[in-house]
């Protein structure tokens, strides 16, 4: 049984970002809204992929950790595909006046290298990926991959890695929407009950035509055209629902982070999922759906211009920060009412 990296697409690569930017994705996520308060210190988040550019100026002092299943050199994470780097980078890409800044730019990285060079890998590798990331008690685990097919294996390390209190982030996948009205194309991980199912949006928030679609599709975020890290330090374009589940994830590190900070403990994955439902933007038909599930998650760009520029600079602006500060009020009473009604 093996698993791939649905067919994600490289658009443009950049050898160079001296100017720091947040890209779009971040931006319609709202993430920069919750810097003020956190920037997802002290997060564990684990990344199941093709490995990482450990020297990459964005994500060198992010990465906590590291380890290879794919074959005997455990040591040895070189991303020699570039997806795992992008992806990592839109989590937790540093700010430090150069290149991008992830949703959570002071999370901490545990890197698990499952994914050959052609971007496929085999179920040992990430059951083994996923226990050892239990083992180091991650918050959260990004998982930018997709089967069509599932064992009672896979369920069970699943499982095992919910009942830990770990957050589970999935893509979708890049099947767009079948040839009928009622397809689904969803594929495993994000399949199983304990995985969150992120789909694809674009800058006008407009489901991406690669998007997956079925009855599990539970959050969107942005997934075309995202730009983040890539390989030899330099900077790319990718387009897949690899790219917005990170996204997410990185959302869950800042979630988390405030938890922590307010609560004195993690939040459970069951709390994660009600606050990205109760912060989710409805698109498409009213209520939940097969294209956007509960919709787009953001911290604070629910009833604003659908329109969100490419990219900006790093620097907050007075009222930018005011807006932090309302919306962390905002969320506090939110994580309030989840662990009030859980």
């Amino acid at each position: 049984m093996r698993s791939n990296l649905s067919d994600f697409k490289v658009l443009d690569v950049k050898t160079s970002q001296r100017r720091e930017v947040i890209d779009y994705g971040v931006k319609m996520v709202g993430g920069p809204l919750e810097w003020a308060e956190t920037k997802g210190a002290g997060i564990k988040v684990g990344v199941i992929d093709t490995g990482v550019a450990l020297n990459h100026p964005d994500l060198k002092t992010r990465v906590k950790d590291y380890v290879n299943f794919t074959s005997s050199e455990r040591k040895n994470v070189l991303d020699d595909n570039g997806h795992g780097t992008h992806v990592a980078g839109i989590v937790a890409a540093e700010r430090n006046n150069l290149g991008v800044v992830g949703v959570a730019p002071e999370a901490d990285l545990y890197i698990a290298k499952a994914f050959d060079k052609e971007g496929y890998a085999e179920f040992d590798a990430i059951a083994k990926s996923i226990q050892w990331m239990m083992e180091r008690d991650v918050d959260v685990i990004n998982m930018s991959f997709s089967a069509q097919t599932a064992d009672q294996g896979y369920q069970q390390i699943i499982s095992q890695a919910y009942n830990q209190g770990i957050t589970l982030v999935c893509a979708a996948g890049n099947r767009g929407d079948g040839e009928s009205a009622d397809a689904n194309t969803i594929g495993y991980p994000a399949k199983f009950d304990q995985t969150i199912a992120v789909t694809a949006v674009d800058m006008n928030k407009r489901r991406a035509d690669f998007s997956s679609v079925g009855t599990e599709a539970e959050i969107a975020a942005a997934g075309k055209d995202v730009y983040s890290c890539y390989l030899d330090s330099k900077y790319a374009t990718l387009s897949g629902t690899s790219m917005a589940t990170p996204i997410i994830t990185g959302a869950v590190a800042l979630l988390q982070a405030k938890g922590v900070a307010r609560y004195k403990r993690r939040l459970t994955p069951e709390e994660i999922r009600l606050l990205l439902h109760v912060y989710a933007e409805d698109l498409g038909t009213v209520g939940r759906d097969r294209k956007y599930g509960f919709g787009l998650f953001s911290f604070g760009r629910i009833n604003k211009s659908d329109y969100v520029s490419r990219s900006t600079p790093v620097n907050m602006s007075i009222a930018h920060r005011n807006a932090a500060v309302r919306r962390n009020i905002g969320m506090e009473m939110m994580i309030a009412a989840a662990l009030l009604i859980l």
